[in-house]
């Protein structure tokens, strides 16, 4: 495990384990050439990513005050030598790099596809083939050594002279309306201050970050944040409406129930992964959310399994 390979393995893995928590499913680990049970860990982190972006977004079980944005547009200007001339802001946000860092640059430093073994004559074919309008897959990498697969279109400037290479992909941004919300809450609780809300939607993040986990008292919480508990729950209460542990315990159970409804998980296993320490009260607390227990709830809607008669939670 002490091999350098194994370590820069290990390191991209946790990169990408660490954009997963916070929201960013669009980031892929390259593979390498080793068959190992590292890189075993590799791909199944991979599919985990794809599988969140493409199912969890569209289920509604999402931080409030962050918006998944599918329609986040990353635009290349490029001169006759395939130098990037200018950037827009949705390509420095997904690939994580400022202007500074990209501009003047070939754009083939952020590619991990090798063209540089093509032809002069299957290059420009190339060329030719993209500005009719044909779509090219290219894979991107990221500031952080993660690969961005899109799908790109390219076309050229009137002039002739500037060549645009776009591409459309998921990005997380911040959700303005709910801050302003947030703000607007913040003003009509005059025992509040900003710096309370701050401290009030980080507790809210670590939360949602730690719902696998025993969640600690509120004092314990408290004392975490540096704060009081009366402060505490009075403050998640006037923001969120409800209770830090109450809160906790509705998120594991939509977690749950998203888990049943689009994988073929054992229930058992699911209730141990959503941090309950039995299935039977893991059960009871799930119909008591929603009214019917998980057996009830079919698994048919994401991937065709087979109903939840077959499965045995015990």
């Amino acid at each position: 495990m002490k091999r350098p390979h194994n370590r820069k393995r290990l390191l991209s893995m946790h990169k990408m384990l660490f954009e997963i928590a916070r929201g960013n499913f669009n980031g892929h680990i390259p593979l390498s050439s080793y068959d190992d049970e590292i890189e075993t860990l590799v791909v199944l982190v991979n599919m985990v990513a794809e599988e969140l972006k493409e199912s969890a977004f569209h289920s509604g079980f999402v931080n409030p005050y962050i918006t998944h944005r599918m329609i986040t547009p990353a635009t290349f200007i490029l001169d006759e030598d395939h130098s990037i001339k200018n950037v827009n802001q949705g390509a420095l946000e997904i690939l994580g790099y400022n202007a500074a860092e990209m501009l003047r640059r070939p754009i083939q430093d952020f590619l991990i596809d090798d063209f540089s073994s093509m032809s002069d004559i299957e290059r420009k074919e190339l060329e030719e083939m993209l500005l009719s309008g044909e779509i090219i897959t290219l894979n991107f990498i990221t500031f952080k050594k993660l690969i961005v697969t899109a799908e790109c279109s390219v076309s050229r400037l009137s002039d002739g002279k500037f060549t645009v290479l776009s591409f459309v992909a998921p990005f997380l941004q911040p959700n303005e309306t709910a801050s302003e919300s947030f703000e607007i809450n913040l003003s009509r609780h005059s025992n509040l201050k900003r710096t309370d809300a701050r401290l009030i939607q980080r507790v809210y993040d670590y939360v949602l970050a730690n719902l696998t986990e025993p969640l600690p008292s509120v004092k314990e919480l408290a004392r975490q944040f540096g704060t009081n508990d009366f402060k505490l729950k009075d403050g998640f209460r006037h923001f969120f409406h409800t209770s830090v542990y109450k809160f906790y315990t509705e998120q594991r159970l939509k977690r749950a129930y998203l888990m049943i409804e689009q994988t073929d998980i054992p229930l058992k296993n699911i209730s141990f992964m959503n941090g309950f320490n039995s299935y039977p009260n893991f059960s009871k607390s799930f119909k008591k959310q929603f009214g019917f227990s998980p057996k009830e709830l079919g698994r048919g809607k994401a991937g065709g399994f087979l109903p939840l008669d077959h499965f045995n939670p015990s």
